[in-house]
């Protein structure tokens, strides 16, 4: 019996434990909730061939990723951006150029004039390269004239405008969907990365095909829903309590029986 309940303490566990890092994360942007599915362990008669009806516990069948579009909050910052809609933004690391996506469009310019997210990593254009916007030009006279705005269109064009001359566009953002969402590696800090289940991704422009719209100056927030999260934690923390108490019972049941 003590085998049974623990595979129940343990699937609340992990259960209360999802949850927590979804509340501590609901005002993380770009943050995409996760949850628990769990299965029935059934026993096996010694030739291997037939089951038992007799249930022996529960275990942790998949973690799953919810990619729903979460909301969008408007911050009014010319480097902010959001996808509306399909598709993921596409970064490399500085150091190793190592590939991740995110749904995360807190976006700045490091010194090297590169557009990066939160976590320092270079957002990636639709040719592969950096977005590099720097903050003044030289004109053909010799004089220096200093950024004056930066636009992102809804096709994810960045143009920017330098004192009184035409806009030039930077680059075009890319983004990238995958043939299964759910299969990608989830890394942290809002980050993910390609795995064999979750395919090859395929590389596209906003507005492109099934790809989202880009909007400015607002970024995606977490798809947490704290009322929801509260009740599901509330029926965790009671499977958590009504297993600790049979096991409990069980103990008291083995004490008195052996003494």
């Amino acid at each position: 019996m003590l085998p049974i309940i623990r595979t129940g303490m343990m699937a609340a566990n992990k259960e209360i434990s999802t949850i927590s890092n979804n509340i501590a994360n609901a005002a993380s942007n770009g943050f995409k909730r996760s949850s628990n599915s769990f299965e029935d362990i059934y026993a096996t008669m010694a030739d291997q061939v037939r089951s038992s009806t007799t249930g022996m516990g529960t275990r942790n069948s998949t973690m799953r990723i919810n990619h729903s579009q979460g909301s969008l909050k408007t911050t009014n910052l010319s480097l902010d951006m959001a996808v509306a809609g399909y598709g993921m933004f596409v970064t490399a690391d500085q150091s190793d150029g190592s590939i991740r996506y995110t749904r995360d469009g807190s976006m700045s310019i490091n010194e090297n004039s590169q557009i990066t997210t939160s976590n320092g990593r270079t957002l990636l254009s639709s040719t592969g390269q950096p977005i590099t916007v720097p903050l003044s030009i030289t004109q053909p006279n010799g004089s220096r004239v200093l950024l004056d705005s930066i636009s992102v269109t809804p096709k994810g064009e960045v143009m920017v405008q330098y004192g009184g001359l035409e806009a030039i566009n930077a680059g075009q953002v890319a983004l990238a969907g995958f043939r299964n969402m759910n299969g990608l590696q989830q890394l942290g800090l809002n980050e993910f990365a390609e795995t064999a289940n979750s395919g090859a991704p395929r590389i596209g422009v906003p507005g492109d095909g099934y790809f989202g719209t880009m909007m400015q100056g607002s970024v995606e927030a977490s798809n947490t829903n704290i009322s929801d999260e509260m009740v599901m934690m509330m029926r965790a923390q009671q499977a958590f309590g009504a297993a600790s108490r049979m096991m409990q019972a069980d103990v008291d049941i083995t004490r008195r029986l052996m003494s």
